[in-house]
C-alpha cells in the first residue's frame, strides 16, 4: 500500500495537516465501514448473534496481540488508561507501608489512581531524569513503579529495559502508561519483561476514546487477585440454561466482566487493520523522519525545542516554544488549517505515519 492510498482512508487530509494525534486522532474510514457493519447488524437483526459479538471481540484482541509481539490470552480490554490502572491497583495483594514510585512528570491518568487509592499506599515522587534517578529512591517497601513510556508535554521516551531489569531483581512490579507511543513506535512487552502495559486506543493507536487495552504478563498471573469480576468473566458454551456456572477465565480477560463496547471494538479493529498493514517499524520509520525535519528547521529557526533530540529519547512529538506569543501563533496555524496542541504555553506538534513530508514544510512555511 502506498502513502496515497493510505491518505485516502483519512478524510481529514482532505481539509486540514493535521498533526495532533498525541491528543486524539481522527478517524479512518475502514473504521467507521467496521462500525457501520455492526449497526446494520442491531438495526436489521436486533439481537446478534454472540459468535458474531465473539468474532468482533477476539479478532480485535488478536490484532492487539499480534502488534504487541504477544499472545492474546494476555490482553485485555478496558475503558481507558485510568481504568486499566485502577484494575491493577485492585488486583495487587498491597501491604502496609507499600510504596509506589513514578516520575514527577506523569500524566494525571498516572497520578490520581496511585494519590487516591484506598489502600494506604505511599506515593514517592521522582524528580528530573527518572531513568538516572529512580534507585535512589527505591527502599526496602517499594512495591511497584508507574511511569509514562513517553512524556505527554515534551515528548521524551524513557527506556523501560533498565528499569524493568532493575525492578525485577528486587521483585519489583512495573507497570507502564503507553499512550504516548503505542501505535508510533514499537514496543514488545514480553521482550522487555514488564508487568504491566496499559493504554487508551484514541491517540497514535488511531482508534476511539472509551477504549483502552490492557497488557498483564502471564508470570504475574498467579500473583494478582481480580476483584472486577461478572457474568461474563467465564467461557459460556451457550445462554440456553444458567444453573450451572462455568469457572471463570484462567486469563486476563476475566476483568471483561459484563457486555463490551462492540461498536467501539469494530472502529479499533479497522485501525489496527491499517497499522498492521504498513508495519509498526515502517511507521515508526516515517515518523521519525518527520519529526527530524521539523528539528532540523526548527533549530536554524531559533526556535527554543523542548523535546530530546535523540532518536532513542523521542517518539512522535516534538514540543517547541515560538518567539513571541505562542497562542498567537497556534491561532495562526489554526487559521491555516494546521491542526497542533497548545500545552503548557509551547506549541506541540504530533505527525503520525500518513502525514508527508509536504505538510510538514506546509507547517515550518507558517514559522516565522
Amino acid at each position: 500500500m502506498d502513502i496515497d492510498s493510505i491518505r485516502d482512508y483519512f478524510p481529514v487530509t482532505k481539509r486540514y495537516v493535521y498533526l495532533n494525534h498525541a491528543s486524539t486522532a481522527p478517524l479512518n474510514t475502514l473504521s467507521t465501514e467496521k462500525l457501520e457493519e455492526y449497526l446494520h447488524c442491531l438495526q436489521d437483526k436486533g439481537d446478534p448473534e454472540w459468535s458474531y459479538l465473539q468474532s468482533i471481540s477476539e479478532s480485535t484482541r488478536q490484532k492487539v496481540a499480534d502488534l504487541l509481539k504477544t499472545h492474546k490470552d494476555n490482553i485485555a480490554f478496558v475503558s481507558n488508561t485510568s481504568h486499566g490502572i485502577n484494575i491493577i491497583i485492585d488486583s495487587i495483594p498491597w501491604k502496609e507501608g507499600d510504596e509506589v514510585l513514578i516520575p514527577q512528570s506523569n500524566f494525571p491518568a498516572n497520578v490520581y489512581p496511585w494519590l487516591y487509592n484506598k489502600y494506604g499506599l505511599a506515593v514517592k515522587f521522582v524528580d528530573g531524569d527518572f531513568t538516572e534517578n529512580f534507585r535512589k529512591c527505591i527502599t526496602g517497601k517499594t512495591k511497584l513503579i508507574a511511569f509514562d513510556w513517553v512524556n505527554y508535554f515534551t515528548g521524551e521516551r524513557i527506556d523501560p529495559l533498565p528499569i524493568v531489569e532493575f525492578a525485577k531483581s528486587r521483585g519489583i512490579y512495573v507497570l507502564v502508561d503507553a499512550i504516548q507511543g503505542l501505535g508510533a513506535v514499537p514496543l514488545y512487552p514480553d521482550r522487555i519483561g514488564v508487568d504491566f502495559v496499559v493504554s487508551g486506543t484514541a491517540k497514535w493507536l488511531l482508534g476511539p476514546q472509551g477504549l483502552g487495552i490492557l497488557y498483564v504478563n502471564p508470570e504475574r498471573l498467579s500473583d494478582l487477585k481480580f476483584t472486577s469480576i461478572g457474568w461474563l468473566s467465564a467461557p459460556w458454551k451457550d445462554f440456553s440454561v444458567f444453573s450451572i456456572l462455568p469457572e471463570p477465565f484462567g486469563e486476563i480477560k476475566r476483568i471483561e466482566c459484563g457486555t463490551k463496547n462492540y461498536a467501539a471494538l469494530s472502529l479499533f479493529s479497522g485501525s489496527l487493520d491499517i497499522i498492521l498493514r504498513w508495519g509498526i517499524e515502517e511507521m515508526w520509520n516515517r515518523i521519525s523522519y518527520h519529526t527530524e525535519i521539523l528539528f532540523s528547521e526548527l533549530k536554524r529557526k531559533g526556535f527554543e525545542i523542548l523535546t530530546p533530540e535523540e532518536l532513542d529519547r523521542k517518539a512522535g512529538i516534538v514540543t517547541f516554544r515560538g518567539k513571541g506569543d505562542v497562542k498567537e501563533l497556534y491561532e495562526r496555524l489554526k487559521n491555516s488549517h494546521i491542526i497542533t496542541s497548545l500545552r503548557n504555553n509551547a506549541i506541540r506538534i504530533s505527525p503520525h505515519f500518513y502525514n508527508t513530508k509536504e505538510e510538514i514544510e506546509f507547517l515550518l512555511s507558517k514559522l516565522y
